[in-house]
């Protein structure tokens, strides 16, 4: 083999490499999980989605579905199918490069070199959804579109140019931006004449575009309805300087804006950084040499008219960029910047310039994705594999899990290991439906196990999680990288294993119960004292109480204190319902400079207006001292 083909083959190992690298390790977000489950669908209920409600095209997911049924479900398989277009652009990118610069076989390569370090394609590439197959018939119709100008093309290229970007149609609709670029880049041939385009071969461009039309148009008869109507207000316009400089970090080190993906770079750094990448593209895109003057412009339509098209569109329709969606167009930007370092390669006197630009993108990239790979504020997706770990270490027999936002990746990974309920059961559910709902999942599960995932169109106001801290008792929490796993005990449940008390306050509120881990055991100064107390309304009390827990020593002298509403606060006892259970939790630090000896912690309520304690009376109706109700001792 020639050096440059040992050259590209180096460039594609690296490629592989770095697409492969953790990608069996990395969790699936949730819109990974979200494709496999789409794509473990029935073929027809997978095209039913596309037609009715998802803007986007169903090929990749069918492709999808009959991988997964060969290759499984894991993370890696299903990345694979990404994984290898991902390398299989890098080579394309080199075929581009050789077509539009044949007399450079270096730019050809410097481009594929971009290409494989590039941090934003490497995390696409390890991503299962469809934008790297965008990438990849993108690179494929280009290449074949450029054989057809030749003198020797043959019909079979045609053929294949028409089946390449039909296809690239079926993957996504942004491949029409792809095709305008395409026709013109072919008017722009005509007009200038930088080739021999014979009336037959203007036809035959004419008959093409004509056949990939009435290979899509089946698909638009049936989606036309969807495609009128549908309409997003989840993008946030953007300028188009601001569009421009959001596309320029996408081709350089990857991604800062993190409202629809995780970014990897901050937003400063991968400014400054794509600043430098930007000098050498202008180098590339404008420095004059009449035998590349094709070339070059076939790159700048390449490049420029797709990023118009979003732009248009958002001003015509609904603003429709985001940094991903440019990602297919990736490849022109890399061989514009392979052009400018060959450029000053090239000349001697600038040689050392292009060593230290080389340098500095290698370094840039390295930086981005050394954050992608190895900084956990960085990573792609939260940490299911540890969420996993504590679930089936702790799990038993009677648990259930309460989900508050219906992400795909939790089902994933839980599979039938335990009950799922997702509640809200919709965005739209009112606040006593989900009520009603926790009531009775938690009469039939003994145990809770609850992850919260606030989101600003499902659970807004924490519906799941106030009732919860209501009216049953958080017995863990963990916080694995972007989640939150806690267990509660329902109230029914956690009364049970309590000591009874039974105290009622002022003839409306009883006192069923308390538990705390500190009771019975040696306490020491700067420990904190937690309790859990049981409260029932036996008529719906008529003014607002603050419950107050103190820790007394011998002498009565007060050494610690916890005063609030019930429930930290938020759930005020006019507002609660006769007999329902309310669970209320509490913690005492006991001061540095407390004398060892005997405390007793007591709990008792007063009217938050007027502050007079309400009269408690225990089961026999006896009156408690200084209207204080005793729990427990704790000694030091």
């Amino acid at each position: 083999m020639t050096r440059a083909r040992w050259a590209l083959l180096a460039i594609l190992v690296l490629a592989a490499a770095l697409r492969f690298y953790r990608a069996a390790e990395m969790p699936l977000r949730a819109d990974e999980a979200s494709s496999l489950f789409l794509a473990r669908q029935d073929l027809q209920d997978i095209v039913r989605v596309f037609v009715t409600s998802d803007p986007h095209m169903p090929l990749y997911f069918l492709i999808l579905h009959f991988w997964m049924l060969a290759a499984g479900i894991s993370e890696l398989a299903a990345r694979f199918p990404a994984i290898f277009v991902g390398v299989l652009s890098v080579a394309l990118t080199y075929a581009l490069g050789r077509q539009l610069f044949p007399r450079r076989p270096q730019i050809a390569l410097i481009g594929a070199a971009l290409i494989a370090l590039n941090p934003f394609l490497i995390w696409d590439a390890q991503d299962v959804y469809m934008y790297s197959a965008l990438t990849v018939t993108t690179l494929v119709s280009f290449n074949l579109f450029l054989h057809l100008i030749k003198p020797g093309a043959r019909g079979a290229h045609w053929i294949a140019y028409i089946i390449a970007s039909a296809v690239g149609l079926y993957f996504h609709y942004f491949f029409a931006f792809i095709l305008l670029a395409q026709g013109i880049l072919w008017i722009y041939w005509i007009f200038t004449r930088p080739i021999d385009l014979r009336a037959t071969m203007r036809f035959a461009f004419a008959a093409s575009a004509s056949a990939i039309a009435i290979l899509f148009l089946p698909w638009v008869i049936v989606a036309l309805p969807l495609l009128t109507t549908f309409h997003s207000d989840f993008i946030p316009p953007l300028s188009l300087l601001e569009m421009c400089q959001r596309a320029l970090v996408t081709f350089t080190v990857g991604r800062t804006d993190t409202r629809m993906a995780p970014a990897w770079v901050e937003p400063t750094i991968g400014t400054l950084l794509s600043l430098g990448f930007l000098a050498i593209f202008l180098y590339g895109a404008f420095a004059q040499n009449s035998a590349e003057g094709a070339g070059r412009v076939a790159l700048v339509i390449f490049l420029g008219v797709p990023m118009g098209a979003f732009f248009t569109y958002s001003l015509v329709r609904f603003p429709l960029f985001d940094e991903r969606y440019v990602l297919y167009i990736s490849a022109a930007f890399s061989l514009l910047v392979a052009r400018g370092l060959a450029n000053l390669w090239d000349s001697p006197w600038r040689r050392w310039i292009a060593i230290v630009a080389a340098a500095f993108i290698v370094i840039a990239d390295g930086y981005a994705l050394n954050n992608y790979f190895h900084v956990p504020e960085f990573a792609r997706s939260p940490d299911w594999h540890t969420f996993m770990q504590t679930l089936n270490e702790q799990a038993q027999p009677g648990d259930v899990l309460i989900q508050n936002y219906p992400d795909p990746a939790l089902p994933y990974y839980l599979q039938d290991r335990m009950p799922r309920v997702l509640l809200p059961r919709s965005g739209s559910a009112t606040i006593a439906e989900v009520n009603a709902d926790l009531q009775r999942v938690t009469a039939k599960y003994a145990r809770v196990w609850f992850q919260a995932a606030p989101y600003s169109t499902w659970d807004t106001d924490g519906v799941v999680e106030t009732w919860l801290r209501r009216h049953a008792r958080l017995v863990s929490a963990s916080e694995p990288r972007g989640l939150r796993l806690a267990l509660y005990l329902p109230a029914s449940v956690a009364l049970r294993q309590a000591e009874p008390i039974n105290a009622t306050f002022a003839g409306q509120i009883r006192l069923r119960a308390f538990d705390s881990e500190t009771r019975g055991k040696i306490a020491r100064p700067g420990m904190t004292v937690r309790v859990t107390l049981y409260w029932q309304a036996i008529t719906r009390p008529a003014r607002a109480a603050t419950v107050f827990v103190h820790l007394y020593d011998a002498d009565g002298k007060l050494w610690s204190q916890q005063d609030n509403p019930p429930v930290s606060g938020t759930y005020l006892t006019t507002d609660w319902e006769t007999d329902t259970i309310i669970v209320d939790e509490y913690a005492l630090t006991i001061p540095a400079d407390a004398p060892s000896g005997k405390y007793f912690l007591e709990v008792g309520m007063y009217d938050s207006q007027t502050r007079e304690r309400l009269v408690v009376v225990d089961a026999r109706g006896k009156a408690f001292p200084q209207n204080r109700v005793p729990l427990f001792e704790v000694e030091w």
